[in-house]
């Protein structure tokens, strides 16, 4: 059993233990599910190979929290492509591992969408910090959607294209953190979506530097949590402090479940760092005073300006894949099946029920 510290808290809200047999309660027998629609592949967008976005937030804002609304279309504006794309491929490969009758049509619909782009060298030209650092999520999107169908695919021209651009794209995020990234960017949110990105790249076409590094960059970020699992990086954001620790939860409890079948036990990592950030995330919506008080402000999940949605949660399926955390299990009830196309869209075909 993990070893849970607070000094905030007055009360352990997932109580993570290590998923036993004897803890599962039984299930009842699923009902037929109904007749899926016919598998239809999308047409392959124009291949993205160029961003050159500036930042969503104002320049005079230190904080990153003030919005420049014509910065922020821009950068909309550019990225919309790449993650319509990204959902897209997610329903297909959702389809290929849910749809034994589907599967090879789907299959190969993803195959050839991603092999159009990799072709092309998508996204191989960022010129602009922030589009170095927006890319990665939109990476691990599209590696999430190819390891799904991997396992489906014969030996072929396309799918040794598809593993070298996408481990080319994880090079590429490896050097530009190692090298060009502000020291912010190289220790928050965006550095977890940079190792989630390498670590499924990595795990997919096996190899070792890449899920080192991952690892490591996991570590990097979590460590830094503070007693109570809050994340310093993300808590100067005032009033967006808990979106952007939500933000950063995603690719670390990701990443850690995804490496531990490697031999990685990234959740113990730093006094159970990441077990920490998910109950200060938890927290925080059980009593939204326990970030109010450590920031500041009010967030924007309960001063009315943003709306807690699933996929912001979607990382739950994968803890509680590993761990026993009823509170956790009870709270994302809410949302239905959990779903986030960046980590592969819907979670339970990835981690299981």
């Amino acid at each position: 059993m993990y070893r849970q510290m607070f000094l905030s808290l007055a009360v352990v809200l997932t109580t993570a233990h290590p998923l036993r047999a004897q803890d599962a309660a039984p299930q009842e027998p699923a009902l037929q599910d109904p007749a899926p629609e016919p598998f239809v592949c999308v047409q392959t967008p124009e291949p993205v190979i160029s961003l050159s976005h500036g930042s969503r937030y104002s320049s005079s804002d230190s904080s990153r929290t003030e919005f420049d609304e014509a910065s922020n279309e821009d950068v909309n504006a550019q990225l919309k492509p790449v993650d319509q794309f990204i959902t897209d491929l997610a329903k297909a490969a959702n389809r290929a591992v849910s749809t034994p009758a589907d599967r090879q049509i789907a299959a190969d619909c993803v195959l050839t969408g991603l092999a159009v782009w990799a072709g092309a060298d998508a996204l191989s030209d960022l010129a602009t910090m922030n589009a170095q650092l927006s890319a990665p999520s939109r990476i691990a999107g599209l590696a999430f959607a190819y390891a799904q169908i991997d396992p489906f695919l014969e030996p072929s021209e396309d799918r040794d294209i598809v593993q070298a651009w996408l481990s080319d794209r994880a090079r590429d995020t490896i050097t530009y953190f190692d090298s060009d990234a502000p020291p912010k960017a190289s220790q928050n949110n965006l550095r977890a979506w940079a190792a989630l990105a390498v670590a499924r790249v990595g795990v997919t076409v096996d190899d070792a530097a890449m899920i080192d590094w991952a690892a490591a960059s996991v570590e990097l970020v979590a460590c830094q949590a503070a007693p109570d699992g809050s994340l310093p990086q993300e808590m100067i954001r005032k009033n967006l402090a808990l979106h952007y620790q939500l933000h950063a939860v995603t690719p670390l409890v990701v990443t850690a479940a995804l490496l531990q079948q490697k031999g990685f036990d990234l959740f113990r990592a730093c006094d159970n760092a990441i077990h920490r950030t998910v109950d200060f995330s938890l927290a925080s919506f059980e009593d939204p005073a326990v970030v109010e008080d450590l920031t500041g402000h009010p967030q924007t999940y309960f001063d009315g300006t943003e709306t807690l949605r699933g996929f912001e949660f979607a990382w739950a399926q994968a803890y509680l894949s590993i761990f026993y955390a009823p509170q956790l299990a009870g709270f994302v009830e809410q949302f239905g099946d959990l779903a986030n196309s960046k980590i592969g869209g819907k979670q339970a075909l990835i981690w299981g029920d």
